[in-house]
C-alpha cells in the first residue's frame, strides 16, 4: 500500500501519513500543519492542487483515493521506492515493513523544537487573525496547555504501569527512552503562557518586526481612579506606530522567492507601457533607472475603525501608511500579503501637530537607505541593496494634506499638478502645459507662504528623500476620481434626464438591475438599486462601492440600451466616458493610446458642459483626469496607483477594532496584530511570492471520452487511451475559470478581440490547458459599448494555457435587446 509522489515520482509505501512525511524531509514542503509550497494531488491521475492545510489533503487522499497497493504490479524502478524492502524474500503476513503509520523515521524529527514552532505557528494565526481577541488566545492557550499536558502525563502514567505489569525494569533503555519522550512534549506551552512571553519567542524566532511606539508631544489624557471613581488628567506622550523601515525591507526581501522574482521582472521591451518601470519618469530618475534598487510605492489614506454613523465617528479615526514593493510583478504585488503596514497614527495628532513629526522617522530611515542600503542574505543573493521612494498614492484630501497643498476643492487653486484657478478649471477641458507646477515654483510659493494665491500650504515632509520630491509626484487615484466622482455624479444625471424624457421609470431600471446577469467575475460585487432620492441628489452619495460602481458602467449600457435611441445626446455622455474609462483601467498602454486618450478626455468634458452647462460645472475631479495621458507617459498604467487594493488592507484594521471595542491605544494594537499576520506567513514558510495555480476538483477521464479527442490528442501529443483530469474549475492569481465563461484569445485582422467559450479544463503534467469554442466576432456596438459575437458553424474548437490569454479576466455572454432581434454580445473590462 502506498501512494506516488508528484514532485519525484517515487512510490511511497503507507498511508497519507508516510507521503506527508516525504513531503517534508526530502521536499520541504512541510512545515508543520502547513504545506510551504503547492502540492498535486497525481493519485489515479488527479490533478487538484493544494497549498494551505496539510489535513485537507490528508483527507482528500482517504476520502477519494485508495492507497495504490492494486499497482504494485506495474514496474517500478527500485530507486524510486521510498520505504520498500528491495530484498527478494517476501515479508511475513503479520509484518507490516512499510509500516501502517508510515516509515519508522517518521516521529524522529518531532523532538521539543518541533513542538514549539509547531505551537508558534498556531499562536500566530490566531494572532494574526481579525476576528480573535487577546483575551481569547490566552484561554486558548491556557485551555489546550492544560488538556495536552493532562494527556501527556496520563500516557506516562499508565506506560509505567505498563511497565511495572509486565516486568519491565525502570532502567531500560528502550523505557528510559519512551519516557524521555513523554518529557519532551510536557510543558511545551511554558514560552507561550504569557503574552510578553509570546513576543519574546516571536522576536528571537526572527520573523517578527515590532512596531516602535515613536512619541511626537505630550499631552493631558483623562485617567480613571478605579479606587476613587474620580477621573484625573495625566500628563504623558503623544505617540503613533511606526514599523522600522530597514528591517522591514529585510524580512521581506530574505522571504522565499522574493529576489529571484525581482530579477525576472523585467521592463517591457517592446515600447508598450506595462508598469512603473516603463514610464519616463523612472528612466529619468536617478535612483529609479537601476533595477538593483528597491522602488517603493507608499499608500497613505484615513479610515474609521468605529461606525462611521455613530456619536464617536472621527475621534478614533487612524492614518494609516502602507507600501509596496513596485520591482515584483503586479500579479504579486496585488496580493495583500505584499502590502506592508508602515504606520498608524490618530488622524486628529495630524492635523494638530503636523505631518513633519509623524514622517520623520521614516524620512531618515530611508535617506539611510538610500545612502547605505541593507545587507541581504539568501540562497541566491548575497549583497548590498538600497531602498527609495517611487511614488505616493492615496485618497486626494490625504495626500494634499501630506504634500503641503490645499485641502479643499473649494480652495482658489485645488489641483497639486498645476496652478490653474478654480473657476478657469471648472471649464477647462484640456491640460494647460504652461501651468504645471515645478520644483522652484513650489520653492517659491512655500517661501511665499500664500496659500489662497499659490495653493500651497507648506512644505512637505517628503521632500527631504534623496531623489523625490512632491511635484515629481504623477500616481492619480483613478479610483476616487472616476470611481467614486465622475462616475456617479455623470450616470445619476443621465438616469435621471433618461426617465424625464420617459424611455423607461425606475422601477424597470431596478427590475433589469437586480435581474441582469453580470456573470461569475462580477457577481459578488452587484450593484445596488437606486432611489428617487438618489437621482434628485446628483452631488450625494454615490449609492454604490468603488467596485459596485465600475461593475455597473461597464454593463449600464447593455442592460438598457434596448430602450434608448441611438442619437441620443446624454447617452452619448456615457459612452464617451466608457471610452475613456477603456484606456484609462488599461493594464497595457501605448504612448499612442495617452495621445488617444487626450483627445476622447476633451470630447467628453466638452459635451458636459454642452449638456449641463447652464445648470453645473466641472468638478475639480473632472479637472484631474487632464492630467491623466501625462501621467500614464510618466509613469505607465494608472491601475498600478489606485487604491483599490489598498482600501482592501483597511479591512483588517476595521474588523479587529469592531471586536477589540478598546479604543485606549488602537493604534498600538492593530499595528501589533497586523505585524503578527507577517510573522505567520514568514513562520509557516509560506511564501510572499508563490506561483498561485489552484486547480480543484474533478474527475480522470480517457482523452478518447473527450468531445475534442483528436484536437486534445494532437495539441498535448497523448495517446486516445491516456488519462487527463478533467477539473471543474482552476483559479490562476485569484482569478476563477469555469466552463462556459468567455476569455479573450487573440485579435482578428480588424485588431478585434477574439472571444473563446471554454468548454473544458484540463490539468496535466505540464500545466492547466483551457479547451474553448471559439466565437466570432462581428463587430463592436458603440450604443451598448460592447462586441457583438456569434458562434461559428461548424464549432472550432481549441487550445490554450491562462498564460497565453491575451487578457486573464472572465468575461460573460450576454444578450441584449427584445427576444426576436437579440444580440450576443460581451463586455471588455478596458482595451485589450
Amino acid at each position: 500500500m502506498g501512494f506516488l509522489c508528484f514532485k519525484c515520482d517515487t512510490f511511497v509505501f503507507g498511508d497519507s501519513r508516510a507521503l506527508v512525511w516525504h513531503f517534508s524531509n526530502i521536499h520541504s514542503l512541510v512545515n508543520g500543519r502547513y504545506f510551504t509550497g503547492q502540492v498535486t494531488c497525481m493519485q489515479d491521475g488527479c490533478m487538484r492542487t493544494f497549498q494551505n492545510h496539510v489535513s485537507t489533503f490528508k483527507t482528500h487522499l482517504d476520502k477519494n483515493h485508495d492507497t495504490l497497493e492494486d499497482h504494485v504490479d506495474v514496474e517500478l524502478n527500485p530507486e524510486n521506492v521510498d520505504g520498500a524492502d528491495q530484498s527478494d524474500e517476501e515479508p511475513d503476513g503479520d509484518e507490516d515493513p512499510a509500516g501502517v503509520n508510515g516509515p519508522a523515521e517518521l516521529w524522529d524529527g518531532f523532538n521539543k523544537e518541533e513542538i514549539e514552532q509547531r505551537i508558534a505557528i498556531f499562536l500566530a494565526k490566531l494572532l494574526g487573525s481579525s476576528s480573535v481577541v487577546q483575551s481569547t488566545i490566552n484561554d486558548v492557550v491556557q485551555q489546550t496547555s492544560g488538556l495536552l499536558d493532562d494527556a501527556v502525563a496520563f500516557l506516562r502514567d499508565r506506560t509505567r504501569q505498563f511497565a511495572e505489569a509486565h516486568g519491565i525494569e525502570p532502567y531500560d533503555e528502550a523505557l528510559i527512552s519512551l519516557m524521555d519522550n513523554f518529557e519532551q512534549c510536557e510543558n511545551s506551552f511554558d514560552r507561550f503562557r504569557g503574552d510578553y512571553l509570546r513576543k519574546k519567542f516571536f522576536a528571537e524566532s526572527g520573523c517578527f518586526l515590532s512596531p516602535k511606539d515613536i512619541p511626537i508631544a505630550r499631552a493631558f489624557y483623562q485617567r480613571n481612579n478605579r479606587q476613587t471613581g474620580n477621573v484625573s488628567q495625566v500628563l504623558r506622550d503623544v505617540t503613533f506606530q511606526y514599523v522600522p523601515i530597514g528591517p522591514l525591507m529585510k524580512l521581506i526581501l530574505e522571504s522565499h522567492g522574493f529576489i529571484e522574482n525581482m530579477d525576472a521582472h523585467e521592463p517591457s521591451s517592446d515600447g508598450l507601457m506595462r508598469d512603473f518601470h516603463d514610464g519616463e519618469y523612472s528612466r529619468q530618475n536617478l535612483f529609479c533607472r537601476s533595477k538593483k534598487n528597491i522602488q517603493l510605492l507608499l499608500y497613505v489614506d484615513d479610515f474609521e475603525v468605529t461606525n462611521p454613523l455613530s456619536p464617536k465617528a472621527g475621534t478614533h479615526k487612524l492614518g494609516a501608511v502602507y507600501c509596496t514593493i513596485t520591482n515584483i510583478h503586479p500579479k504579486f504585488r496585488s496580493a495583500l500579503d505584499n502590502c506592508h503596514l508602515v504606520m498608524l497614527f490618530n488622524a486628529s495628532d495630524a492635523k494638530l501637530y503636523g505631518y513633519s513629526c509623524i514622517f520623520e522617522p521614516l524620512v531618515e530611515d530611508l535617506n539611510s537607505l538610500i545612502r547605505d542600503g541593507i545587507r541581504i542574505e539568501t540562497t541566491t543573493f548575497q549583497g548590498i541593496v538600497r531602498v527609495g521612494l517611487a511614488q505616493v498614492t492615496g485618497e486626494n484630501l490625504g495626500v494634499h494634506a501630506l504634500f503641503g497643498f490645499a485641502q479643499g476643492f473649494t480652495a482658489n487653486f485645488p489641483c497639486r499638478i498645476c496652478r490653474m484657478p478654480r473657476e478657469d478649471a471648472r471649464r477647462a477641458i484640456t491640460e494647460d502645459a504652461q501651468l504645471l507646477r515645478t520644483k522652484e515654483g513650489y520653492e517659491e510659493d512655500v517661501l511665499a507662504a500664500d496659500l489662497p494665491n499659490t495653493g500651497v500650504r507648506s512644505d512637505s515632509p517628503l521632500n527631504n528623500i534623496y531623489h523625490y520630491h512632491v511635484t515629481d509626484n504623477f500616481a492619480p487615484d483613478i479610483m476616487q476620481d472616476l470611481l467614486e466622482g465622475v462616475c456617479p455624479l455623470e450616470l445619476k444625471l443621465v438616469i435621471k434626464a433618461l426617465i424625464d424624457k420617459g424611455f423607461f421609470d425606475i422601477n424597470l431600471l431596478n427590475s433589469r438591475l437586480v435581474s441582469f446577469n453580470y456573470g461569475a467575475g462580477d457577481n459578488q460585487n452587484k450593484p445596488c438599486i437606486f432611489t428617487v432620492g438618489m437621482l434628485n441628489n446628483p452631488d450625494g452619495a454615490p449609492g454604490q462601492n468603488a467596485a459596485q460602481m465600475w461593475n455597473l458602467m461597464r454593463h449600464f449600457l447593455v442592460m438598457l440600451g434596448d430602450l434608448v435611441p441611438g442619437d441620443d445626446d446624454h447617452w452619448e455622455l456615457l459612452v464617451l466616458l466608457l471610452k475613456c474609462m477603456d484606456i484609462i483601467f488599461a493594464p497595457v498602454v501605448s504612448e499612442g493610446d495617452t495621445i488617444h486618450l487626450q483627445q476622447l478626455i476633451q470630447d467628453h468634458h466638452q459635451h458636459f458642459l454642452e449638456l449641463f452647462g447652464e445648470e453645473r460645472w466641472l468638478k475639480p475631479k473632472h479637472h484631474h483626469m487632464l492630467h491623466y495621458p501625462r501621467a500614464m507617459r510618466m509613469v505607465g498604467p494608472l491601475t498600478r496607483f489606485w487604491t483599490m487594493r489598498f482600501e482592501a488592507k483597511h479591512n483588517f484594521s476595521r474588523r479587529l477594532s469592531h471586536i477589540v471595542c478598546n479604543f485606549q491605544n488602537i493604534a498600538k494594537t492593530l499595528a501589533y496584530r497586523n505585524q503578527m499576520l507577517l510573522c505567520y506567513n514568514l513562520l509557516s514558510q509560506k511564501g510572499l511570492i508563490q506561483n498561485d495555480v489552484e486547480v480543484g476538483p474533478g474527475s480522470s477521464v480517457l482523452v478518447a471520452a473527450l468531445t475534442e479527442a483528436n484536437l486534445v490528442q494532437e495539441r498535448l501529443a497523448l495517446g486516445m487511451y491516456d488519462d487527463v483530469f478533467l477539473a471543474n474549475w482552476c483559479k490562476v492569481f485569484g482569478q476563477t475559470y469555469k466552463k462556459h465563461q468567455m476569455v479573450v484569445v487573440s485579435k482578428n485582422e480588424d485588431l478585434e478581440p477574439v472571444f473563446g467559450k471554454l468548454v473544458n479544463i484540463l490539468a496535466i503534467d505540464s500545466g492547466v490547458k483551457l479547451v474553448y469554442e471559439t466565437w466570432e466576432t462581428t463587430g463592436f456596438n458603440r450604443h451598448l459599448h460592447a462586441y457583438t459575437v456569434a458562434p461559428m458553424d461548424p464549432p472550432v474548437a481549441a487550445i490554450t494555457t491562462v498564460k497565453d490569454l491575451l487578457d486573464w479576466n472572465v468575461l460573460q455572454l450576454n444578450q441584449s435587446g427584445s427576444h426576436d432581434d437579440a444580440v450576443f454580445c460581451v463586455v471588455t473590462r478596458y482595451n485589450v
